[in-house]
C-alpha cells in the first residue's frame, strides 16, 4: 500500500497582497466606469424616464465596453489592463440594466436586498387585513345567591369520629 503525505500549500503574503491588489483595481476600474457613464449621459442628456427604446441610451454601455476592450488590447502595463477590464464590466452591467429595466446590483449596498423582488420583502399577494374585533361574550347565567342553604346547627347532633372509639 502506498502512503500519501499530506503536502502544505503555503501561502505567501505576496499573493495575497496581488490578488487583493487585482480586486481593488477591477473593482476601480467599475467605478472609474459608472462615473465615465454618468458623464456620459449627461453630455448625451439621456433621459431615463422615456419609454421604449432610447437609442442615446446605448451610448453608455457601448462606449464603456469598447474603451475597456481598447485598454486591454492596446496597453501593456497589466494594472492598466485591470482597470480596462473593470470599465468593460460597467458597460456591461449598463447594458444589461438598459435591456433588463432592472439593475442587478439594486439593493446590495445595504445588504437589504430592496431592488430585488422575490428575495426578501412583502408578498406580492394582496391580503385583507383581518378584523379581530369581536363583541364580548356576556352569558344570561342567573345570580346565585350568597345565603348557604344549610345552616350550620345540624352538624351540632352527629357524632364525631373520636366519641365513637
Amino acid at each position: 500500500m502506498a502512503t500519501k503525505t499530506k503536502t502544505k500549500t503555503k501561502i505567501s503574503s505576496q499573493a495575497v497582497m496581488d490578488e487583493l491588489k487585482t480586486l481593488a483595481l477591477l473593482t476601480g476600474g467599475v467605478v472609474i466606469g459608472s462615473m465615465g457613464g454618468k458623464m456620459i449621459d449627461t453630455m448625451l442628456k439621456v433621459d431615463p424616464t422615456l419609454p421604449g427604446f432610447n437609442a442615446k441610451a446605448f451610448a453608455r454601455p457601448v462606449l464603456l465596453v469598447g474603451a475597456g476592450t481598447a485598454a486591454n488590447l492596446l496597453i501593456k502595463n497589466p494594472n492598466i489592463k485591470l482597470l480596462g477590464v473593470g470599465v468593460g464590466a460597467a458597460g456591461v452591467l449598463s447594458g444589461v440594466k438598459l435591456v433588463m429595466k432592472k439593475d442587478l446590483l439594486a439593493g446590495l449596498a445595504d445588504f437589504s436586498f430592496n431592488g430585488v423582488q422575490g428575495l426578501l420583502g412583502e408578498p406580492s399577494v394582496y391580503r385583507e387585513p383581518i378584523s379581530l374585533s369581536v363583541d364580548r361574550y356576556n352569558p344570561d347565567l342567573p345570580v346565585l345567591s350568597s345565603t348557604t342553604d344549610y345552616p350550620s346547627n345540624d352538624l351540632e347532633g352527629t357524632p364525631s369520629v373520636f366519641e365513637i372509639i
